[in-house]
């Protein structure tokens, strides 16, 4: 078999070698099974039979690969998309097969990587060699035509133990799906052949030996093989056979799929058969995964337990396979995923990944024995060891007195016998806090009670402007909201004029008020009638003089339109770019976007204050806490 670095031949050319091949086979081989009657050979009586026994119609016939039940057909499923169209002159299901088994060439040559395979098809090299094997295939079924027809052919008087000895030694028929082709054969001869293979319980499945090497044509003797049933395409959506009800211990463990689901699939971590390729078709199921939507390509898969109950893979979604294997709790999808309620966990990790990090060498991503009593933070007793081997190693071998440096021995052993417990350790380094008296409120920061007047001043000043700037937040949320009611208005409004006109601009000048002006407006009836009910009416004589253009002195203004009600006050031009309103972009665009960017601005400011506020609350406490501290200090002036 050649190899897929060669130049390959291309889709006419197999097709025209391949037909030639054939007609050559056909037109020079002897005369078939069929035609070695007497009726055919004249009056010869003694004219034997290809095989003893047996009648004309159930001699076994040559494989036709030139057989087409169907070339691009236009409801074909293709394992791969890439396999499209298939070449002229061959059967759809037989091209989905070769393809597919080029690319688990490509797919083994790779050593299993999904990825490299992926790439072949994309750049053609799969299609090219899938050519060259449909080429060979061709190739020998031409061949096993013409030996056949010529050793079934008519013998000169000749006995049938003589025709016996000149067969050639018989060779199993390939059971497996992707060397089968449609072949057209009696019902009788369908039948022995079944009862054959029911005979023969010790033949191995394909699936347990391996992928068979493509096999010839069946020889004279031997059963052909069955037409294979065709296969109706999978369904596009969901897992397929993934829908069965999992084992809730098994899912509550963040189940692992290197291999997806299907018994008879390899894992990627295992190697494949060392009798036969692996195949590409034979461990797949047909069904479509993770948020690809690709089918099994034996990379390592999670189980999500947030109730679409679908499989992902690793890489599709940022995961780690070793973490996926040792820390994953819980996976929960993107689809399933509901913030602060439904996510994925991990186990907590060895605390000696710190080691590993620090001396930047491979740390250990095994999960902490958290379920022993008590908890113990390391994945096992030699981790537990090494670290506080490392923490000793660390220590200061001087017993000197550290003076803000590392810290000796004898010191990290004070400080461990006087916490009493992690929480106490952990908080070592960090600031003093004040310990809360009992009935205090657990909301109130105990800073508040030791602020100076300085502070309590520019506290109160910070509050002050924290106000006008929610202040100015709630009048763009208003604003936002007289948006949403003009264009609602400008939807009815339309609804009552021609029915050729379809769509009109709709603007309406209250959108042009400023935070002055608005707030004007919605202190009158109008303004407040429209805010509280939802609902825009017509501008009122009231509210006529807010945002008015003043006319330079001789200006003639004209009269406003006499229209009814409900289209006073709105732009009735058609919405296109004509309209002074749409000449670079929509309104309904340029004001939307306004509102949220000046409220998002408003906002950052109002967090910077909040956490200016917080650190001087902070800081008194941290001043409290630490006075007892600091009084023992005796600062001596010397100069």
């Amino acid at each position: 078999m050649a190899s897929p670095d060669d130049d390959p031949p291309t889709e006419a050319e197999v097709s025209g070698m391949a037909n030639l091949q054939i007609e050559n086979a056909e037109t020079d081989g002897a005369p078939s099974a069929t035609t070695s009657t007497p009726a055919a050979t004249g009056d010869n009586p003694t004219t034997q039979l290809p095989i003893p026994g047996a009648t004309p119609d159930l001699a076994p016939q040559p494989q036709d690969f030139s057989v087409v039940i169907s070339n691009n057909a236009p409801g074909f499923k293709y394992k791969y998309p890439e396999a499209k169209p298939t070449p002229p002159g061959v059967d759809d299901a037989e091209w989905n097969k070769i393809f597919t088994a080029a690319d688990s060439r490509f797919y083994n040559k790779a050593h299993k990587n999904a990825n490299a395979s992926k790439v072949k098809r994309g750049t053609g090299e799969t299609r090219a060699l899938a050519l060259q094997m449909l080429q060979e295939k061709r190739e020998k079924a031409a061949a096993s035509a013409k030996d056949t027809g010529a050793s079934t052919g008519p013998a000169t008087k000749t006995k049938a133990p003589a025709a016996r000895k000149s067969q050639p030694a018989k060779k199993e028929a390939s059971t497996s799906s992707r060397e089968m082709s449609p072949t057209t054969m009696d019902m009788a001869e369908r039948i022995k052949t079944e009862g054959r293979a029911r005979k023969a319980p010790s033949v191995a499945a394909s699936s347990d030996r391996g992928t068979p090497a493509p096999s010839t044509a069946p020889k004279m003797g031997s059963a052909p093989p069955a037409p294979p049933k065709p296969q109706k395409p999978g369904p596009k959506k969901g897992p397929g056979p993934m829908k069965k009800k999992q084992d809730k211990k098994a899912l509550s463990k963040g189940l692992l799929a290197p291999d997806t689901p299907s018994s008879s699939r390899q894992t990627s971590q295992t190697p494949g058969p060392k009798n036969g390729a692996s195949s590409g078709d034979e461990s797949n199921d047909g069904g479509e995964y993770c948020i690809c939507r690709g089918p099994d390509d034996h990379r390592m898969m999670v189980y999500c337990e947030g109730g679409c109950e679908d499989w992902y893979h690793c890489s599709c979604i940022g995961i780690d396979e070793a973490d996926a294997k040792e820390l994953l709790d819980r996976f929960i999808c993107p689809k399933c995923k509901i913030p602060g309620e439904l996510f994925t966990t991990y186990k907590p990790m060895c605390r000696y990944f710190n080691v590993g990090t620090f001396l930047n060498q491979p740390a250990c991503r095994k999960a902490a024995r958290v379920t022993m009593d008590p908890p113990n933070m390391y994945c096992s007793d030699e981790h537990q060891n090494a670290f506080w081997v490392f923490v000793a190693a660390r220590a200061r071998q001087s017993n000197e007195p550290s003076k803000g440096g590392a810290l000796n021995r004898a010191e990290i052993y004070t400080l461990l016998k006087q916490c009493k417990n992690v929480a106490e350790f952990q908080a070592l380094g960090g600031k003093p806090r004040l310990p809360r008296k009992e009935g205090d409120d657990p909301d109130r920061p105990l800073g508040l009670d030791y602020l100076t007047p300085e502070e309590e001043k520019e506290i109160e000043e910070i509050k002050q402007k924290k106000l006008v700037i929610q202040h100015k937040i709630e009048g763009y949320q208003k604003q936002l909201k007289l948006l949403k009611m003009v264009i609602e208005r400008a939807k009815i409004a339309a609804q009552h004029l021609k029915p050729e006109v379809k769509s009109i601009c709709g603007y309406d000048n209250r959108l042009s008020f400023n935070e002055f002006q608005f707030e004007k407006w919605s202190k009158t009836v109008e303004g407040r009638t429209a805010l509280e009910t939802g609902v825009l009416g017509p501008r009122t004589a009231e509210t006529k003089d807010i945002n008015a253009a003043i006319p330079y002195p001789g200006q003639v203004i004209p009269e406003p339109p006499d229209v009814p009600d409900i289209l006073n006050n709105i732009c009735l031009r058609p919405e296109n770019p004509k309209c002074q309103h749409n000449k670079l972009c929509s309104w309904k665009e340029v004001h939307n976007t306004d509102f949220a960017y000046n409220m998002k601005l408003l906002r950052d400011k109002l967090d910077k204050l909040t956490i200016q506020e917080m650190e001087i609350i902070d800081d008194a406490e941290t001043r409290e806490a630490t006075k007892d501290y600091y009084s023992d200090n005796v600062t001596i002036q010397l100069f």
